[in-house]
């Protein structure tokens, strides 16, 4: 890893198969590995993808497999535990990172966008969260858990 590259854009290059010189030109920085879920898991496109998230909160979703490069909008559910999978999702060839990164660059900015058109201020602690973090319109989950005695249940591994 180059010195000064943070260990998820390494291993988004990596993934991807190319310098991370390239990446970054096209999908910007920032990229850590992140566990989702799709809409059917485990039968999903995706279900055998390396997933990077990239934002905070999360705004763009990375998914690669051995054809192919995806980008969506990230989207935290609750099953009773909270789950992250995507949505909105746009599928390139891992060559358009090499050979269009204007276009890969245009789409990941307009993902983003959209992410945060979506977020949420909390009106407790001050900090912008995703709709998915907000247990009602005007606190976050952990404000409505340590303020207002807000449980919240999850399902312990």
């Amino acid at each position: 890893m180059d010195e000064g590259w943070m260990p998820g854009d390494a291993g988004l290059a990596e993934a991807l198969g190319v310098d991370p010189r390239t990446a970054l030109r096209a999908l910007g920085g920032g990229w850590r590995p992140a566990e989702v879920h799709g809409r059917a898991w485990p039968l999903d496109r995706w279900s055998d993808a390396r997933w990077f998230v990239t934002g905070e909160p999360h705004q763009v979703l990375a998914g690669i497999d051995h054809a192919a490069l995806v980008l969506a909008r990230p989207v935290l559910r609750w099953e009773p535990q909270p789950v992250l999978g995507w949505t909105d999702e746009r599928e390139f060839s891992r060559d358009d990172v090499v050979y269009q990164p204007d276009l890969i660059a245009e789409t990941v900015e307009e993902i983003a966008r959209q992410s945060r058109r979506r977020f949420r201020w909390c009106r407790t602690c001050h900090t912008v969260h995703a709709p998915g973090e907000m247990a009602d319109r005007d606190d976050c989950l952990s404000c409505a858990a340590a303020y207002r005695g807000v449980v919240l249940h999850t399902r312990s591994a």
